[in-house]
């Protein structure tokens, strides 16, 4: 895993290029990025496809309702004034690869999240928001291919997920590989290795009238469990990973970050 810092006296000199996976706190996060910088420092993508035009068989032309999608980036910044040299941050649903596009050196952030946790979250966000075209029941949508692995997907960067790629990308191209269930941890070492400032946040996007995954029958949550198994093994690395970039804090750091819990203990992510 990448190890660069800056410090409050250097300007940023990568681009942040943040995998944004649905459901995994990835709205309150992009809260905290836009916060940081210039709105024209910032660039918000959306992939010409999402789960939610594809429920709704949407045309891919009518796809996106904002920014540009993530195969017309390399266009859109030759088009752009000083092309890539005026961003801070890349941000949007999509997959492992937007750095190919860029002339700036470059680094990756992430939110990996209980595998069985994010389908549950997702399913009912999907089924609050009408997003389904019929009616389509938890059981048919966990067994759906489109949501298999999602995850490792994203961050491997191919449309079939591959979990010994997505590894390797984390290990090198990823600063920060935040956990959702430890947001307050993840979100101060991207606060360290960004030096970023403002960083008070209200939860976004909280999926509500959810069942808790303790609510399912074991049966189910076997079923997600083998359906996601990538996932799974993908989730337990990013753990890893991120215990291991907290242990190699210093003292003061580290007494800084048991601070900076104790103020966000209670915050949900559903």
């Amino acid at each position: 895993m990448r190890l660069y810092f800056i410090n409050d006296s250097v300007a940023q000199k990568e681009v942040i290029l943040f995998v944004h996976i649905d459901k995994t706190a990835g709205q309150t996060l992009k809260g905290i990025i836009d916060k940081q910088y210039q709105i024209s420092e910032v660039r918000k993508l959306k992939p010409p496809l999402t789960i939610e035009s594809i429920m709704n068989e949407i045309p891919k032309d009518k796809a996106s309702k904002i920014g540009c999608y993530f195969n017309h980036l390399e266009d859109y910044l030759k088009r752009v004034p000083g092309g890539d040299e005026a961003f801070s941050c890349i941000y949007g649903h999509i997959y492992f690869g937007a750095h190919s596009c860029l002339s700036k050196p470059f680094t990756y952030i992430t939110m990996l999240r209980d595998p069985v946790d994010r389908v549950i979250s997702h399913y009912y966000y999907l089924l609050a928001k009408n997003h389904f075209k019929t009616f389509t029941s938890f059981e048919d949508f966990i067994q759906m291919d489109l949501n298999r692995n999602v995850q490792t997907q994203y961050i491997s960067g191919n449309t079939l997920p591959d979990l010994p790629k997505a590894i390797e990308h984390l290990e090198r191209y990823f600063s920060v590989v935040g956990i959702t269930e430890r947001f307050n941890e993840s979100l101060y070492l991207m606060k360290k290795q960004f030096g970023w400032h403002q960083v008070d946040y209200s939860n976004r996007n909280v999926t509500s009238h959810r069942p808790a995954k303790e609510q399912l029958s074991p049966e189910i949550i076997n079923f997600i469990q083998k359906n996601n198994d990538l996932d799974m093994e993908l989730y337990k690395y990013a753990v890893q990973l991120l215990d291991k970039k907290i242990e190699k804090l210093d003292f003061q750091s580290k007494q800084e970050l048991q601070i900076f819990i104790q103020k966000g203990r209670g915050e949900k992510k559903g």
